[in-house]
């Protein structure tokens, strides 16, 4: 009867532990279908070439600036 009692607590802390995983899965998939309808609204009227344009400017933007702050030793301490 014991060992009955401890399965069904294990099992118990399992699904409340796969719940709380599967809940916080989807309240993040709601934010980002949120995100990403916006985004849509936003640049559905702008032209493709445009679009990628800017999307490779801001990326090459980030990414030199990254590379600043390494060197500076903020992403990527110098090892001695």
């Amino acid at each position: 009867m014991i060992t009955l009692i401890r399965m069904k607590y294990k099992e118990w802390k399992l699904k409340l532990a796969l719940y709380t995983v599967l809940e916080a899965v989807a309240a993040e998939q709601k934010d980002i279908a949120a995100l990403l309808s916006r985004l849509y609204a936003a640049l559905k009227d702008v032209p493709l070439d445009e679009l990628r344009g800017e999307f490779l400017g801001k990326l090459a933007e980030v990414i030199h600036e990254r590379g600043d702050e390494g060197r500076n030793g903020g992403l990527f301490p110098k090892q001695e």
